[in-house]
């Protein structure tokens, strides 16, 4: 039977998904998207509803200043977005480890194949706390522009010289593909996307594997910047065949 929680994990608001036929279920750690939210017990993520299904324990957290977490600094937002989104991102970063270690102390969760991934802003979110965490054993980001800059070129150019620019530069997955050649990581795309365009992700793929890594790539060629039933399956799919739940045969 699957049960759907929220509970405060690290002092953070979270839904935690699972089937209660399972004592112990590998966990799974998903960030949602810029002006998203952890979902909700009455209307949760189809795609965390087939995890939880398959065994994992899935923890869903409201990234800082989404959901719960949001305040009256969203003001900002229409003055600055690009800094706000690059703050968010940090803040929730900072964050993964309390989150993760929190996760696996759940009486429910196992100490076996943890995995992170996260979507659009949450894909880049995921990159970072893998690259930090050495005890997850896989990725996926879904239209998460392994970049980190601004797609927009006008925007990119406006981005220069400031703090974000210093931070995309630091924590960006192509500036640093040597972080990921160590663990198996897949990026989902759609190929119609022009905030997250596939051949930035597919240039990242081919650095991390250049250096020996065992970085995959997915596009849904007639798909933008969202997750089709195609993306959606191939990053269940991953998941399952990377972490191994116990109520999926071999």
């Amino acid at each position: 039977m699957l049960t759907i929680i929220r509970e405060e994990l690290a002092g953070i608001p979270s839904l935690i998904l699972r089937d209660t036929r399972v004592d112990e279920g590998p966990v799974v750690i998903h960030y949602h998207g810029w002006t998203g939210d952890k979902g909700s017990i009455e209307n949760p993520d189809q795609s965390l509803v087939q995890l939880a299904s398959a065994g994992f324990c899935v923890v869903a957290p409201d990234c800082y200043e989404h959901g719960e977490r949001r305040t009256d600094a969203w003001f900002r937002a229409q003055f600055n977005g690009w800094a706000f989104v690059c703050e968010a991102m940090d803040r929730t970063r900072a964050e993964g480890k309390a989150l993760f270690e929190a996760a696996m102390t759940l009486p429910f969760s196992s100490a076996r194949n943890p995995q992170v991934c996260g979507s659009s802003m949450g894909g880049l979110i995921a990159q970072m706390v893998f690259a930090e965490n050495r005890s997850y054993v896989s990725m996926v980001s879904i239209v998460g522009r392994s970049s980190f800059f601004q797609a927009d070129e006008w925007c990119r150019q406006a981005q220069r010289g400031t703090w974000c620019d210093d931070w995309c530069a630091e924590y960006g997955t192509q500036s640093h593909p040597d972080r990921f050649v160590d663990r198996p990581v897949l990026f989902i795309d759609g190929g119609l996307d022009t905030d997250c365009p596939a051949s930035t992700n597919a240039k990242t793929v081919r650095l991390i594997n250049e250096r020996g890594g065992r970085a995959e790539h997915f596009v849904d060629p007639e798909f933008g910047h969202a997750r089709s039933p195609s993306m959606r399956a191939r990053f269940v799919d991953w998941l399952i065949s990377h972490g191994k739940p116990p109520l999926v045969s071999d």
